[in-house]
């Protein structure tokens, strides 16, 4: 709550200031690796009853376009159940070269 309660008090003077940027996936307007770190929190794999395969493939591809690294959670869809997205997206991004393994 305390991360929220900071977010929203810097949120005015960040849009003013231009570190909060509007965009909305799956298409981004920044350019390649423009940022070191792309994070979707709460969003991708838990709505997947609202939101398509194609989205996510398209959402995730877009995101590791415009970062060197991307970080997506929670991988469960709403109710804490496996989404049925996350293995078919990681093939998709393993096959266009951005899927490396530790």
């Amino acid at each position: 709550m305390s991360a929220v309660q900071e977010f929203l008090g810097d949120y005015e003077e960040g849009l003013r200031e231009g570190r909060y940027v509007p965009e909305s996936l799956p298409s981004l307007s920044f350019v390649n690796k423009q940022f070191q770190l792309a994070l979707c929190s709460h969003f991708l794999f838990l709505y997947s009853e609202h939101v398509d395969l194609d989205f996510h493939i398209n959402s995730v591809r877009e995101m590791c376009r415009v970062a060197y690294e991307v970080r997506i959670f929670p991988l469960l869809k709403l109710g804490s159940e496996h989404s049925p997205y996350v293995e078919p997206v990681i093939k998709n991004i393993e096959r266009m070269g951005y899927w490396q393994k530790s």
